[in-house]
């Protein structure tokens, strides 16, 4: 829902947060709740209450006191999570920079992260709804040294220096695909970027880098950063923010980095003793035949990015399989080499595969053939449906 800063004023007034408190653990029924709040509240401020308790339960996995922080949906969703932010901040100390403007601040989670890292930060927003929240949640989290304004980082061009930027991808609850639809546009963020000797550009990792090298000023590096397994964000570094390379992948929590040129395609060979399914930021980030050459390890097939090898590697940028056997996805061939190894429950990968999971399951193993938990990789090699049937190591 969308809310005026009238509204969210009284979110964040001491009887607003009072309530939520107290209804932080009691009962799990929105409807009870809701009227609970509608009996203590004008109508729009209890609808307003009653999504921010059930938005706070989300951003748990993104933020260490997200039980007390505020935002609307479009602007939880856009921000970046804790780690991945203070990783971020990190490599602007790193780079020796002492201030930073971050125009399209959105709920604060970045400029928090910069403040914490002992930046000064000067941080605006078009929406005054997310800057008010944005300053309540750097007081929640700590932070009293950034200077806040509202001001349309399309009209008004912060001063020079170092800039950090991420654009608004979102309209109400729904992803806006195309970067000319974001907010600024590429061309506004073209001027926001001139003559500035440091910059970071924060892009969707989810659009093709063809169209955003098309689209935005020519990084000098280029990263992509994963959580947890999964893809979160581009990032285009600029100038003095920019470590030397031309393309890095990096991997949290772990804080695993990878770089080098870019060198999308590994060599392709046998399936080994181990299969390996690589990190989407390795292959996000063109680095996948540099990251496969670098450790002996090459792909099953030049369109599907499973890696293999004969020797055990050891990486977070990896997740690790012992290949036991192989068939064909034929229902009476793959059910010989289940019971063959007596597989009672059967876990299924796929890539380059239509068929759902839970179909495949259904097909291979309809009833139970033993007491062992394996993994089926479903996969295609060439022409050919083949599956590897393995076991994570341990």
């Amino acid at each position: 829902m969308r809310i005026d800063l009238k509204t969210a004023q009284i979110l964040t007034s001491d009887e607003a947060r009072d309530t939520l408190l107290m209804f932080r653990h009691i009962g799990e029924d929105p409807l009870a709740i809701q009227e609970s709040f509608k009996g203590l509240f004008p109508k729009k401020v209890a609808e307003a209450l009653g999504e921010l308790r059930a938005l706070r339960r989300r951003a748990t996995y993104k933020f260490s006191q997200g039980l007390d922080m505020y935002f609307t949906r479009p602007l939880l969703e856009q921000a970046s999570s804790e780690s991945v932010a203070a990783y971020r901040a990190r490599r602007f100390t790193e780079a020796g920079i002492e201030v930073v403007h971050d125009p399209c601040c959105g709920m604060g989670a970045d400029s928090i992260a910069l403040a914490h890292a002992g930046l000064q930060v000067h941080a605006s927003d078009k929406d005054e709804v997310a800057v008010h929240f944005a300053e309540v949640n750097a007081k929640i989290c700590g932070v009293d040294s950034v200077n806040w304004s509202v001001a349309d980082a399309s009209e008004v061009i912060p001063p020079q220096g170092a800039i950090f930027l991420d654009p608004a991808r979102r309209r109400g609850s729904r992803r806006i695909m195309d970067p000319n639809d974001w907010s600024p546009t590429p061309d506004q963020i073209g001027k926001l970027l001139k003559g500035r000797d440091a910059a970071c550009l924060k892009l969707s990792p989810a659009t093709d880098f063809d169209i955003l090298l098309e689209l935005f000023p020519t990084p000098d590096e280029i990263e992509v950063i994963s959580l947890k397994g999964e893809a979160k964000e581009t990032l285009f570094w600029y100038g003095k923010l920019a470590s030397g390379t031309e393309r890095r992948s990096t991997c949290l929590p772990d804080e695993e980095t990878f770089a080098g040129p870019e060198q999308a395609q590994a060599p392709t060979g046998e399936i080994g003793a181990h299969l390996y399914d690589p990190d989407p930021s390795l292959i996000r980030a063109g680095l996948l035949g540099a990251f496969a050459e670098t450790h002996g390890l090459r792909t099953i097939d030049p369109e599907i990015a499973y890696l293999t090898g004969d020797e055990v590697i050891d990486s977070p940028f990896l997740s690790r399989m012992k290949v036991l056997g192989q068939e064909s996805l034929d229902p009476r061939k793959m059910r010989k080499l289940l019971r063959e190894f007596e597989v009672g429950t059967l876990h299924i990968r796929k890539r380059g595969i239509a068929e759902r999971p839970g179909a495949l399951e259904q097909r291979f193993l309809p009833k139970s053939l033993g007491d062992r938990t394996l993994t089926l990789v479903a996969t295609r090699v060439g022409d050919r449906h083949i599956g590897y049937l393995t076991e994570p190591h341990a």
